[in-house]
């Protein structure tokens, strides 16, 4: 019954403890001031700087910390290999770290404190769904398996929907945009693809190819006035489009009625985001 009972959920010890010290961190990031610094560089011929700020340096230690926990928190699952150079623990932590630094980011941007209250506990409700949901997938045998395929599909995409219209409202310089796109879609359209049973090399190469096309779509909406959210859907739509045919492609062959749906699917979509900018 222990060993049933521990394949079908993570240990609660570790879960609360990891979800504890992160919120413990976005806490402390928010009454902890220290002094500014602008990085200035030139990427692709393109002047860029970056501000670091205390909130910047705490966020990035919480990753460190949330992708540890992870690990650690993964490799106590039965089926996975105790094996410190197994690698495949490394997807698992995709998610999560992208979850939690969305949530920080979320949070500096609430100045009232119950609406960053409120925040935090939907933020940290969201990264321990996220973490149970990478738990339990591992075991494709798992009553739940497929529902929480499609629950942590859901989970990702709408933390890349907050990447994207997030990197769009900076407003940033196209070179530093879409290389911070080319990073974010290639590692949750590896994430996705991988979850869906393609393997990792195949993944890791149309990953790529992925991030490469959001990156560039990245640049060219940077010279429209769009809302954030409307260049986040269209990223997004891009990311969900390339995912499917790609898995369709790996499993059965990509046919005219797949291709069709999705080219369905895409030209809803971008109508209703044209009349959403129209308005």
């Amino acid at each position: 019954m222990p060993h049933k009972r521990l394949r079908f959920f993570p240990r609660t010890d570790q879960l609360s403890v990891l979800t504890a010290v992160i919120g413990l961190g976005y806490a402390v990031s928010r009454f902890l001031h220290l002094p500014t610094r602008i990085w200035a560089a030139t990427l692709f011929g393109s002047p860029i700087s970056v501000r670091v700020d205390g909130q910047l340096i705490l966020l990035l230690l919480l990753t460190a910390l949330i992708t540890t926990g992870t690990d650690v928190l993964m490799r106590s699952h039965p089926l996975m290999p105790q094996d410190p150079l197994d690698l495949r623990p490394l997807r698992h932590w995709i998610v999560p770290a992208l979850t939690a630094l969305s949530v920080g980011v979320l949070l500096n941007g609430f100045s009232g404190a119950p609406l960053w209250f409120a925040g935090l506990l939907a933020g940290a409700t969201l990264l321990v769904l996220v973490l149970v949901a990478e738990y339990v997938v591992i075991d494709a045998g798992h009553p739940a398996f497929a529902h929480t395929q499609i629950g942590l599909t859901v989970l990702t995409y709408l933390v890349a929907l907050v990447w994207f219209g997030w990197v769009a409202q900076l407003g940033a310089r196209g070179a530093l945009s879409a290389t911070s796109t080319l990073l974010i879609g290639g590692l949750i359209s590896f994430r996705l693809l991988s979850l869906y049973g393609v393997p990792a090399s195949h993944a890791g190469l149309n990953s790529l190819a992925v991030g490469l096309i959001l990156a560039e779509l990245m640049w060219v909406l940077g010279y429209w006035a769009l809302p954030p959210l409307v260049v986040g859907a269209w990223l997004l739509l891009v990311l969900h489009l390339a995912v499917g045919l790609i898995r369709k492609g790996h499993s059965k062959g990509i046919s005219g009625r797949t291709v069709l749906e999705h080219v369905l699917v895409a030209v809803i979509a971008l109508a209703l985001t044209a009349l959403l900018v129209v308005d």
